[in-house]
């Protein structure tokens, strides 16, 4: 069998676990578990009980493990956040004479624009925040100046990229490595949630079109673009599927675990039966639950739309495809389609559609949008590798970004340490 990959999408209302193994083309699924927050230990997107969260972690590393009956030890996960900072770059490097251009180059150019993107937001923040990589991707390379798909294998004087990188700050993801090792799990590669979900949802051939992708969660909407054939631009907004919870509780007097349910059964049932907080029963026809959120979904998806045309220079997209459980809402699309001025046909939930390449060993796991993120947290694992390394200094932690280049003095210099310091003397 080939290596396993545990996946784990830490989300603001669940935990999804899977594990598998890339063949071909095709991510076998060998084991999945969901596991729901027990208190509200996570709000938009971010930790705030890291103990709950780390406990809630091990749950579902241990029935995992049960599954498939070995020890799991290292997990990759995705962030997220209402402080992203996203920027975009032009890099360039010059050979002394036409040089054929390997994978190292295309590697060194690469991280050479994530360097110099957190030099950007660096400037931009007069705050003392650390701000950490959490996910890059390449709009376009150039090769003597030319747009070019590919670089490797070509030779040239000079190779240039315009790269588009993501930093969220260093408590966020100490937050998340934080809560996994409670659960006894190394980090292996940590992505973005919006990079994981849209190599599933969107994969390269539709990339020529102007397509927005959001990832609606419990508590944020991820946002990526694409045009031309690249990934041009991730955003994201504190809103997403708890508001429209909140509006169940508070129309229905119930607590807020009976409105998610609420929530799900209007979309899948014709009749919701819920108990309010008096333990009186109730009987009502989904039309009117989802009529009590229908407010609320609509300034969600008018803050998303406004968010894609900002994200998109200002003006519409083509098409948005919708993942996530928040999108499953009643009339979330179509609202969305609404405010965005384009059909609603352009708007469409993806699920089952996208995860043809998919293979569940259990069959009774039905394809759906909630899933595109934890299996695209998995894929990642293949396709990019951790953009910073841990390192210990008189025994500190600290944080490193990986540019492939890092000494004992990069370490040193870190913590503080002066550049006299390090040289010795008689």
């Amino acid at each position: 069998m080939e290596h396993l990959v545990f996946g784990l999408d830490i989300g603001t209302r669940s935990i999804v676990g899977s594990v598998g193994y890339l063949e071909r083309d095709k991510f076998n699924v060998l084991a999945h578990f969901v596991k729901e927050h027990e208190t509200r230990a996570m709000l938009d997107g971010q930790i705030h009980d890291i103990n709950k969260v780390g406990e809630s972690i091990h749950q579902v590393k241990k029935e995992l493990e049960r599954q498939l009956d070995k020890p799991l030890n290292d997990v990759c996960i995705a962030a997220a956040g209402r402080v992203l900072k996203t920027v975009t770059v032009h890099v360039e490097h010059t050979f002394d004479t036409n040089t054929l251009i390997n994978s190292e180059h295309i590697s060194y150019l690469d991280l050479l624009g994530v360097e110099k993107a957190l030099e950007q937001i660096r400037m931009e923040e007069e705050s003392d925040i650390n701000f950490i990589c959490v996910g890059y991707s390449v709009v376009k390379y150039y090769l003597n100046d030319y747009i070019i798909s590919n670089l490797e294998g070509h030779k040239g004087k000079k190779a240039a990229a315009d790269v588009l990188a993501t930093f969220l700050p260093e408590e966020v993801v100490d937050g998340l490595y934080a809560s996994v090792n409670i659960a006894g799990l190394q980090v292996a590669n940590l992505t973005l949630e919006p990079i994981a979900a849209i190599n599933i949802a969107i994969p390269d051939k539709f990339r020529l079109l102007n397509i927005a992708l959001v990832d609606v969660g419990a508590g944020t909407s991820d946002i990526s673009i694409t045009k031309d054939g690249s990934i041009i631009a991730y955003g994201m907004i504190p809103s997403a599927g708890d508001e429209i919870t909140e509006t169940i509780v508070q129309k229905f007097l119930v607590d807020f675990y009976t409105a998610e349910t609420m929530k799900r059964d209007s979309v899948e049932l014709p009749i919701v039966k819920y108990k309010d907080i008096f333990e009186t029963p109730h009987e009502v026809p989904s039309e009117e639950v989802a009529a009590a959120y229908m407010d609320i979904a609509s300034n969600i998806t008018k803050e998303v739309a406004d968010k894609i045309i900002e994200l998109n220079g200002g003006k519409t997209v083509s098409a948005v495809f919708v993942v996530g459980g928040g999108g499953k809402a009643t009339g979330f699309t179509n609202a969305l389609a609404r405010h965005l001025n384009i059909d609603s046909e352009r708007v469409a939930l993806r699920g089952a559609e996208v995860l043809g390449n998919v293979n569940f060993e259990d069959a009774s796991i039905v394809k759906d949008p909630i899933l595109v993120t934890p299996i695209g947290i998995c894929l990642n694992f293949y396709n990019q590798k951790n953009n910073f390394i841990l390192v210990h200094v008189n025994d500190e932690r600290i944080k490193l970004y990986n540019n492939d280049k890092l000494t004992v003095a990069n370490a040193a210099l870190h913590i503080g340490f002066s550049n006299e310091a390090l040289f010795p003397k008689s």
